[in-house]
């Protein structure tokens, strides 16, 4: 199952094994697909987390200060100002949701309406993604509309029955909910769907219309397909890819030489070459060799960025450039790279 997460500067999805990011920063927009280890998980977290705008960092500053801080102080010199309520901090975290800035919003739109659309995720069907619904079963929506309903059938039960004041029975509420949202969470968004998912689900919609998203531009929608096909490209080809893309789907062998330089080494000229191809909207898949690089893509698309690579040297001052090109094109079945090297995987297994 592949999940989305959007945020100030771009969308990223999550699959299997690897995540797919984009993102747009001082009008240029960065694809990345990288595979799903803690420390990339860290590092997009990071990414997500600066991109919120400065009120965002200066509140959540203050209510740090002032929630956890004099807690501390407590504890070591045993002052008697505790600071202000617990929960304050845990509703800013979570409810934070539902204030995003205008960006994100539109980023969220986005990525939801790439999972509501049907057909295939291309580039070609942007228009159409565009009027796809804006909701999304799945958003993380219905989860912070349960915390806060969680809390809210908590609240009653502490004040009730405990001698809590009001204050201290939200902190309670706000705590012991924060330990039930995972199952709670892993219950409002099973396939199945009842009653009172329903119940939750309408109010999650509804936010999600008019809290949470809001209508994409064409490079919100842009950003999402991008990101999408990224990761689909990868671990489901074919179910991104129309059967008029797979017939003509063909792959490249390409070595890029510099001539005349002053130097037996060509890595720099092979990273520009690669951040190329990394930049690139055209839909194509790529790897680098120890030899060469192999790219796989629809055949006119492969000759267009076979061209755009070849120029990469001339762009960096050399003059002289040969560029060797091998094209294996396959009518009469679908081939990946992928499916190249499994057959012969299996193939070497049936030997052993």
């Amino acid at each position: 199952m592949v999940r989305g997460m959007s945020y100030q500067k771009g969308i990223l999805f999550i699959g299997k094994e690897h995540l797919a990011n984009c993102s747009n920063d001082k009008g240029k927009q960065f694809t990345v697909l990288q595979k799903v280890t803690v420390p990339t998980l860290f590092k997009v977290g990071k990414q997500a987390f600066f991109s919120m705008p400065l009120w965002y960092h200066f509140t959540l500053s203050l209510i740090i200060l002032l929630t956890l801080v004099p807690r501390i102080f407590q504890f070591l010199f045993n002052t008697t100002w505790v600071g202000i309520p617990l929960f304050t901090l845990i509703f800013f975290l979570i409810g934070t949701h539902f204030w995003f800035p205008k960006e994100l919003k539109k980023y969220h739109g986005a990525e939801h309406k790439v999972f509501s659309y049907k057909g295939t995720i291309s580039i070609r069907n942007k228009n159409k993604i565009k009027e796809a619904e804006i909701t999304n079963r799945h958003c993380s929506t219905n989860s912070i509309l349960l915390y806060f309903v969680i809390v809210f059938l908590l609240f009653p039960c502490f004040l009730l029955f405990s001698k809590f004041t009001i204050i201290k029975g939200i902190d309670i509420a706000a705590v012991v909910a924060v330990v039930l949202w995972p199952f709670t969470s892993y219950w409002i968004n099973r396939s199945k769907v009842s009653f009172l998912q329903r119940f939750i689900l309408k109010g999650s919609y509804w936010l999600q219309r008019n809290v949470t998203t809001a209508e994409p531009d064409d490079h919100h929608i842009m950003t999402a397909i991008r990101a999408y096909r990224k990761l689909a490209l990868k671990e489901f080809p074919k179910k991104v890819l129309t059967m008029k893309e797979r017939v003509t789907m063909a792959i490249a062998d390409v070595t890029v030489i510099p001539i005349g330089t002053n130097t037996t080494s060509v890595s720099s000229v092979v990273a520009e070459i690669h951040r190329v191809l990394e930049d690139t909207e055209k839909e194509i898949k790529y790897e680098l060799t120890p030899m060469s690089t192999i790219i796989e893509g629809e055949l006119s698309v492969l000759l267009e960025i076979i061209k755009e690579i070849h120029e990469v040297p001339f762009k960096l001052g050399i003059n002289r450039v040969a560029t060797n090109v091998r094209i294996d094109d396959r009518r009469d079945k679908i081939v990946t790279m992928e499916d190249k090297r499994n057959s012969v995987q299996s193939k070497m297994n049936s030997m052993k």
